[in-house]
Protein backbone atom coordinates (compact mmCIF):
# COMPACT_ATOMS: atom_id res chain seq x y z
CA UNK A 1 0.00 0.00 0.00
CA UNK A 2 1.13 3.63 -0.83
CA UNK A 3 0.55 7.31 -0.10
CA UNK A 4 -0.75 8.76 -2.73
CA UNK A 5 -1.83 12.85 -3.56
CA UNK A 6 -5.54 13.47 -4.87
CA UNK A 7 -6.98 16.60 -6.10
CA UNK A 8 -9.37 16.74 -3.64
CA UNK A 9 -6.38 17.24 -0.65
CA UNK A 10 -6.15 20.40 -0.59
CA UNK A 11 -9.70 21.31 -0.02
CA UNK A 12 -9.80 18.94 2.74
CA UNK A 13 -6.60 20.30 4.09
CA UNK A 14 -7.74 23.74 4.26
CA UNK A 15 -11.23 22.88 5.76
CA UNK A 16 -9.64 20.37 8.41
CA UNK A 17 -7.30 23.67 9.37
CA UNK A 18 -9.78 25.81 9.76
CA UNK A 19 -11.56 23.85 11.62
CA UNK A 20 -9.71 23.06 14.51
CA UNK A 21 -7.94 26.56 14.28
CA UNK A 22 -12.10 28.22 14.67
CA UNK A 23 -14.29 28.97 17.06
CA UNK A 24 -16.00 25.39 17.26
CA UNK A 25 -12.31 23.51 16.60
CA UNK A 26 -10.17 25.86 18.76
CA UNK A 27 -9.52 23.02 21.42
CA UNK A 28 -8.44 20.60 18.86
CA UNK A 29 -5.63 23.37 17.90
CA UNK A 30 -4.70 24.11 21.02
CA UNK A 31 -4.22 20.30 22.34
CA UNK A 32 -2.63 19.76 19.05
CA UNK A 33 0.03 22.80 19.97
CA UNK A 34 0.42 21.05 23.15
CA UNK A 35 1.60 17.36 21.95
CA UNK A 36 4.05 19.56 18.96
CA UNK A 37 6.55 19.77 22.21
CA UNK A 38 7.15 15.70 22.61
CA UNK A 39 7.10 15.67 18.26
CA UNK A 40 4.95 16.23 15.16
CA UNK A 41 1.36 14.50 15.23
CA UNK A 42 -1.46 13.77 12.81
CA UNK A 43 -5.45 13.45 13.55
CA UNK A 44 -6.05 9.99 11.80
CA UNK A 45 -8.71 8.11 11.21
CA UNK A 46 -13.03 9.41 11.94
CA UNK A 47 -12.42 13.33 11.29
CA UNK A 48 -10.54 13.69 8.26
CA UNK A 49 -13.24 10.48 7.06
CA UNK A 50 -16.14 12.02 8.12
CA UNK A 51 -15.09 16.06 6.54
CA UNK A 52 -13.85 13.88 3.52
CA UNK A 53 -17.57 12.44 3.30
CA UNK A 54 -19.91 15.14 4.15
CA UNK A 55 -17.72 17.82 5.62
CA UNK A 56 -17.50 19.24 8.92
CA UNK A 57 -20.85 18.70 10.08
CA UNK A 58 -20.50 15.16 9.90
CA UNK A 59 -17.82 15.32 12.25
CA UNK A 60 -19.78 13.60 15.91
CA UNK A 61 -17.03 11.52 17.58
CA UNK A 62 -13.40 11.51 19.35
CA UNK A 63 -10.52 12.71 17.81
CA UNK A 64 -7.56 10.56 17.00
CA UNK A 65 -4.07 11.50 17.70
CA UNK A 66 -0.79 10.09 17.13
CA UNK A 67 2.27 11.78 17.85
CA UNK A 68 5.95 10.37 16.64
CA UNK A 69 7.37 10.61 19.92
CA UNK A 70 8.83 8.67 22.29
CA UNK A 71 6.27 7.00 24.20
CA UNK A 72 8.24 7.75 27.29
CA UNK A 73 8.38 11.36 26.84
CA UNK A 74 4.30 11.30 25.75
CA UNK A 75 3.50 9.46 28.59
CA UNK A 76 4.61 12.46 31.07
CA UNK A 77 2.75 15.10 29.04
CA UNK A 78 -0.17 13.50 28.71
CA UNK A 79 -0.49 12.33 32.50
CA UNK A 80 0.16 16.11 33.37
CA UNK A 81 -3.24 16.65 30.86
CA UNK A 82 -4.98 14.23 33.10
CA UNK A 83 -5.19 11.45 30.36
CA UNK A 84 -5.73 7.69 31.40
CA UNK A 85 -4.34 4.67 29.57
CA UNK A 86 -6.62 3.19 26.99
CA UNK A 87 -7.07 -0.51 26.44
CA UNK A 88 -5.30 -0.61 22.67
CA UNK A 89 -2.06 1.31 24.08
CA UNK A 90 -2.88 5.00 23.78
CA UNK A 91 -4.28 7.64 26.15
CA UNK A 92 -8.15 8.78 26.58
CA UNK A 93 -8.33 12.26 27.24
CA UNK A 94 -11.02 15.19 27.84
CA UNK A 95 -9.85 18.61 26.27
CA UNK A 96 -12.64 21.43 26.36
CA UNK A 97 -15.05 20.06 24.13
CA UNK A 98 -13.87 17.31 22.55
CA UNK A 99 -12.54 13.44 23.72
CA UNK A 100 -9.43 12.18 22.35
CA UNK A 101 -7.44 9.10 21.65
CA UNK A 102 -3.96 9.73 21.77
CA UNK A 103 -0.83 7.76 21.03
CA UNK A 104 2.59 7.69 20.57
CA UNK A 105 3.43 6.22 16.70
CA UNK A 106 5.38 3.28 18.39
CA UNK A 107 2.31 2.31 20.43
CA UNK A 108 -0.31 2.24 18.28
CA UNK A 109 -2.17 -1.50 18.16
CA UNK A 110 -1.12 -2.56 14.95
CA UNK A 111 2.76 -1.04 15.10
CA UNK A 112 3.27 -2.27 18.95
CA UNK A 113 1.68 -5.85 18.09
CA UNK A 114 3.92 -6.36 15.02
CA UNK A 115 1.65 -5.93 12.13
CA UNK A 116 2.76 -2.69 10.58
CA UNK A 117 6.26 -1.20 10.60
CA UNK A 118 6.07 2.29 10.96
CA UNK A 119 9.02 4.68 10.03
CA UNK A 120 6.93 7.98 9.77
CA UNK A 121 3.34 8.96 10.68
CA UNK A 122 2.60 8.27 6.99
CA UNK A 123 2.66 4.48 8.03
CA UNK A 124 -0.44 5.06 9.76
CA UNK A 125 -3.23 4.37 6.55
CA UNK A 126 -1.40 0.76 6.67
CA UNK A 127 -3.01 0.36 10.34
CA UNK A 128 -6.87 0.54 9.63
CA UNK A 129 -9.45 -1.65 9.55
CA UNK A 130 -11.41 -0.19 7.12
CA UNK A 131 -10.13 1.49 3.83
CA UNK A 132 -11.66 4.60 4.90
CA UNK A 133 -10.19 5.61 8.05
CA UNK A 134 -7.20 5.53 6.00
CA UNK A 135 -6.36 8.99 5.89
CA UNK A 136 -4.25 11.73 7.71
CA UNK A 137 -3.95 15.14 8.35
CA UNK A 138 -0.75 16.41 9.72
CA UNK A 139 -0.81 18.99 12.03
CA UNK A 140 2.76 20.89 11.35
CA UNK A 141 2.41 20.92 7.32
CA UNK A 142 -1.00 20.60 6.87
CA UNK A 143 -0.72 17.61 4.35
CA UNK A 144 -3.25 15.31 3.71
CA UNK A 145 -1.40 11.47 3.41
CA UNK A 146 -4.49 8.43 2.46
CA UNK A 147 -4.21 5.38 1.25
CA UNK A 148 -4.80 4.65 -2.84
CA UNK A 149 -8.22 3.26 -2.22
CA UNK A 150 -9.36 6.21 0.29
CA UNK A 151 -11.21 8.28 -1.69
CA UNK A 152 -12.08 5.94 -4.16
CA UNK A 153 -14.32 4.33 -1.03
CA UNK A 154 -15.52 7.90 -0.19
CA UNK A 155 -16.64 8.93 -4.06
CA UNK A 156 -18.32 5.67 -4.70
CA UNK A 157 -19.37 4.81 -0.94
CA UNK A 158 -17.69 1.68 -0.67
CA UNK A 159 -16.14 0.23 2.46
CA UNK A 160 -13.62 -2.76 2.58
CA UNK A 161 -11.20 -4.12 4.68
CA UNK A 162 -7.68 -2.46 4.57
CA UNK A 163 -5.73 -4.19 7.37
CA UNK A 164 -7.74 -7.38 8.88
CA UNK A 165 -6.00 -7.89 12.08
CA UNK A 166 -8.01 -5.99 15.18
CA UNK A 167 -7.88 -5.74 18.46
CA UNK A 168 -11.72 -5.88 18.92
CA UNK A 169 -13.37 -7.86 16.79
CA UNK A 170 -17.22 -7.80 18.27
CA UNK A 171 -16.61 -4.06 18.26
CA UNK A 172 -15.62 -3.77 14.29
CA UNK A 173 -18.53 -5.82 13.58
CA UNK A 174 -20.61 -3.71 15.38
CA UNK A 175 -19.10 -0.50 13.56
CA UNK A 176 -19.52 -2.49 9.83
CA UNK A 177 -22.81 -3.25 11.15
CA UNK A 178 -23.53 0.85 11.67
CA UNK A 179 -21.61 0.82 8.03
CA UNK A 180 -24.41 -0.78 6.53
CA UNK A 181 -27.46 0.54 9.00
CA UNK A 182 -26.93 4.12 9.72
CA UNK A 183 -24.27 5.25 6.78
CA UNK A 184 -26.12 3.65 4.25
CA UNK A 185 -22.72 2.30 2.33
CA UNK A 186 -21.39 -0.65 0.92
CA UNK A 187 -19.85 -3.27 1.63
CA UNK A 188 -16.70 -4.77 -0.21
CA UNK A 189 -16.15 -8.33 -0.71
CA UNK A 190 -13.26 -9.47 1.88
CA UNK A 191 -16.03 -6.73 4.22
CA UNK A 192 -19.17 -8.62 3.25
CA UNK A 193 -17.38 -12.15 3.83
CA UNK A 194 -16.29 -10.87 7.08
CA UNK A 195 -19.20 -9.41 8.44
CA UNK A 196 -21.50 -12.43 7.09
CA UNK A 197 -19.16 -15.11 9.52
CA UNK A 198 -18.56 -13.12 12.29
CA UNK A 199 -22.93 -12.52 12.49
CA UNK A 200 -23.14 -16.42 11.86
CA UNK A 201 -20.65 -17.17 14.81
CA UNK A 202 -21.50 -14.13 17.16
CA UNK A 203 -24.69 -12.94 15.80
CA UNK A 204 -26.45 -11.94 19.43
CA UNK A 205 -23.47 -10.55 21.12
CA UNK A 206 -23.19 -8.25 17.96
CA UNK A 207 -26.64 -6.95 17.86
CA UNK A 208 -26.81 -6.77 21.20
CA UNK A 209 -23.42 -4.55 21.23
CA UNK A 210 -24.39 -2.55 18.38
CA UNK A 211 -27.58 -1.28 20.80
CA UNK A 212 -25.90 -1.23 24.05
CA UNK A 213 -23.59 1.22 22.52
CA UNK A 214 -25.56 3.52 20.44
CA UNK A 215 -23.71 2.43 17.38
CA UNK A 216 -27.17 1.29 15.35
CA UNK A 217 -29.99 3.84 14.97
CA UNK A 218 -31.71 1.43 12.96
CA UNK A 219 -30.83 -1.71 15.62
CA UNK A 220 -32.97 -2.19 18.16
CA UNK A 221 -31.73 -4.01 21.08
CA UNK A 222 -32.88 -7.44 20.90
CA UNK A 223 -33.57 -7.75 17.04
CA UNK A 224 -32.89 -11.36 15.61
CA UNK A 225 -29.55 -11.63 14.63
CA UNK A 226 -30.78 -14.23 11.88
CA UNK A 227 -32.76 -11.72 10.46
CA UNK A 228 -30.00 -9.36 10.23
CA UNK A 229 -27.65 -12.47 8.37
CA UNK A 230 -30.42 -12.93 6.02
CA UNK A 231 -30.39 -9.50 5.00
CA UNK A 232 -26.63 -9.80 4.49
CA UNK A 233 -27.00 -12.62 2.79
CA UNK A 234 -28.86 -11.34 -0.05
CA UNK A 235 -26.82 -7.97 -0.04
CA UNK A 236 -23.77 -10.59 -0.79
CA UNK A 237 -25.78 -12.73 -3.31
CA UNK A 238 -27.59 -9.84 -5.54
CA UNK A 239 -23.39 -8.23 -5.77
CA UNK A 240 -22.25 -11.20 -7.13
CA UNK A 241 -24.84 -12.65 -8.75
CA UNK A 242 -25.00 -9.44 -10.68
CA UNK A 243 -21.54 -8.28 -10.81
CA UNK A 244 -22.25 -5.29 -8.75
CA UNK A 245 -22.84 -3.84 -5.33
CA UNK A 246 -26.38 -3.77 -4.15
CA UNK A 247 -27.84 -1.28 -1.85
CA UNK A 248 -28.38 -2.76 1.60
CA UNK A 249 -31.94 -3.15 2.81
CA UNK A 250 -32.39 -2.05 6.06
CA UNK A 251 -35.27 -4.24 7.65
CA UNK A 252 -37.76 -3.80 10.83
CA UNK A 253 -36.13 -7.03 13.23
CA UNK A 254 -38.27 -9.02 14.91
CA UNK A 255 -37.89 -10.02 18.52
CA UNK A 256 -34.47 -12.18 18.90
CA UNK A 257 -35.64 -15.03 21.62
CA UNK A 258 -32.21 -16.47 23.01
CA UNK A 259 -31.77 -19.73 22.11
CA UNK A 260 -32.68 -19.63 18.52
CA UNK A 261 -30.37 -21.69 16.16
CA UNK A 262 -28.24 -19.58 14.03
CA UNK A 263 -27.20 -19.80 10.22
CA UNK A 264 -24.15 -22.45 10.23
CA UNK A 265 -21.14 -20.53 8.74
CA UNK A 266 -20.88 -22.92 5.63
CA UNK A 267 -24.18 -22.20 4.12
CA UNK A 268 -23.15 -18.28 4.75
CA UNK A 269 -19.75 -18.56 3.14
CA UNK A 270 -21.81 -20.38 0.22
CA UNK A 271 -23.79 -17.43 -0.28
CA UNK A 272 -20.80 -15.48 -0.28
CA UNK A 273 -19.39 -17.46 -2.84
CA UNK A 274 -21.72 -17.58 -5.14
Amino acid sequence: MSAVHHVRDLDLSHDIADFIRGSHGGDIGSLVDILSGAGDSAIFGGLPRDFAREGRNAFNSDVDVVVDASPDVLDTLLAALGGHRNRFGGYRLKYGRFDFDVWALQSTWAVSNGYVAAHSLNDLIKTTFFDCDAVLFHCRTLEITSSDRFWTSIKHGIVDINLEANPHYIGTLARTLRILLDWRQDLGPKLTSYLVEGMARNGGEIVDYVARNGLGRRLAAGSDPNAVILEICKHAAGRSSCNRLVKFNPLHYGPYVAGDQGTCPETIRGLVAR
